[in-house]
């Protein structure tokens, strides 16, 4: 099926973006209509996905431009897919699943989950890579009881996002998320390549699906030197 417009805009604004400099200002919304010929919405919702990305940034009254910051690293904010940023960055992204084991999680990754005492969960340890680099070490808790007979298997030709919907019909709609930068230690800085040291980014991330229940709890390190932690922040008295 063909890509709805505003993915169809998003796409060749993108590239354009990426050739631009810098604070360059992009052309106005009326410009952009009469270039692509569809709905002024279309228009805003191309826009909007760009700003959350962190591609652009609008100011009232003047326009929107280029970001300045970080415009070729991946942005991992947001309901953030490794997959989707790093094919988009004209990269080979693949994911290497290391171990799948039923364990009694933490105290504290037990509360996230809202599980009770003694009840399992199954832990997915995995490494991403982007052109066979190593980018994230991840270590995931599932609960047993929303995923029963989770396999290996299941995770071989498909994503987890993917096999958690298919087979579970468990939808993630919210995530959210600690962020604390911390220095790789010498176990650490094995898997991800990296001198011991070097600094990187710890995720601490407790999805939500379409009914407000916590299906997912994810501790990741990030490499400091490939990611960036976008936010945007809004005055408002203005």
């Amino acid at each position: 099926m063909p890509k709805p417009l505003y993915q169809q805009v998003i796409f060749d604004l993108e590239k354009q973006i990426r050739k631009m400099k810098p604070n360059a200002r992009l052309p106005s919304e009326r410009q952009l209509l009469v270039k692509y010929g569809v709905s002024r919405n279309t228009i805003r919702l191309a826009l909007q996905e760009l700003e959350e990305r962190g591609l652009i940034y609008r100011l009232h009254g003047k326009g929107t431009f280029v970001s300045s910051v970080f415009l070729n690293q991946p942005n991992i904010g947001g309901m953030y897919s490794f997959s989707e940023e790093v094919t988009r960055a004209g990269q080979k992204a693949t994911t290497q699943n290391r171990s799948l084991e039923l364990v009694v999680p933490s105290q504290h990754i037990m509360e996230q989950l809202n599980m009770a005492a003694n009840e399992r969960a199954y832990k997915l340890v995995r490494l991403r890579l982007a052109n066979n680099e190593p980018r994230i070490y991840s270590t995931t808790y599932l609960p047993e009881k929303l995923f029963p007979d989770l396999k290996m298997a299941d995770l071989q030709e498909e994503t987890l996002y993917g096999v958690l919907k298919r087979k579970y019909n468990q939808i993630s709609v919210m995530a959210f998320e600690d962020v604390q930068a911390v220095s790789l230690n010498k176990e650490e800085s094995s898997y991800l390549d990296e001198k011991m040291g070097s600094s990187s980014l710890k995720i601490f991330r407790k999805t939500i699906n379409d009914k407000n229940v916590p299906v997912e709890f994810t501790i990741s390190l990030a490499r400091g030197d490939k990611f960036i932690y976008r936010s945007r922040q809004y005055n408002k008295l203005l």
